[in-house]
């Protein structure tokens, strides 16, 4: 049970937790009341619906990737090593990529069974993702860092579909030194 923060915030941990374990239509706004320990009455003050508290967790997953690449810019100078520096993240969380998956890629794959508002703003995680990437090739002189970046974001979605199939923190983690050594060599 999340016990941090106030009640938003709890209602909020609880719903990226269970959104990503248990996905999206199988999470009930009393699910989420259970696990924030807020009682459900309440989470209609804060999300009149569950589309509304899944709006709330893309856009703080959206909040944290500009974050994360943000930071990354500012304290690495060399494109190379932000790179490595991003790929290194996929395995700081193997162990729960491995039960679970990626929080955004399982997101968006359930979102994209139906093209709809909370489809398109969780695809733009990864656009941003791809977008920043391709900044870090075009830095390195990659004439491809278009697709080069796009290969790194769906090379790492891969990783964790397959780490997450297998149930392989290892695969995870061994795929993801590959990964980083294929952007040392360029």
């Amino acid at each position: 049970m999340v016990r941090t923060g106030g009640k938003r915030e709890k209602l909020m941990e609880a719903a990226k937790v269970l959104i990503h374990r248990q996905g999206l239509a199988q999470t009930t706004l009393a699910d989420i009341a259970g696990e924030s320990g807020v009682p459900l009455g309440n989470v209609y003050y804060y999300f009149k619906t569950k589309d509304e508290i899944a709006s709330a967790v893309i856009e703080e997953y959206r909040r944290h990737v500009a974050e994360t690449l943000r930071s990354l810019d500012q304290s690495e100078g060399d494109p190379k090593r932000r790179l490595v520096w991003f790929i290194k993240s996929l395995a700081t969380e193997k162990e729960e990529v491995a039960d679970h998956g990626c929080p955004v890629g399982s997101l968006c794959q359930e979102l994209n069974k139906d093209v709809t508002e909370l489809a398109e703003k969780a695809d733009d995680i990864f656009a941003a993702e791809i977008k920043w990437a391709s900044a870090q090739f075009k830095l390195i002189g990659r004439k491809d860092a278009a697709d080069a970046a796009v290969q790194l974001v769906a090379t790492l979605q891969g990783i964790s579909l397959l780490g997450n199939a297998m149930k392989s923190p290892a695969v995870i983690g061994r795929q993801v030194a590959l990964l980083c050594d294929w952007v040392d060599r360029m």
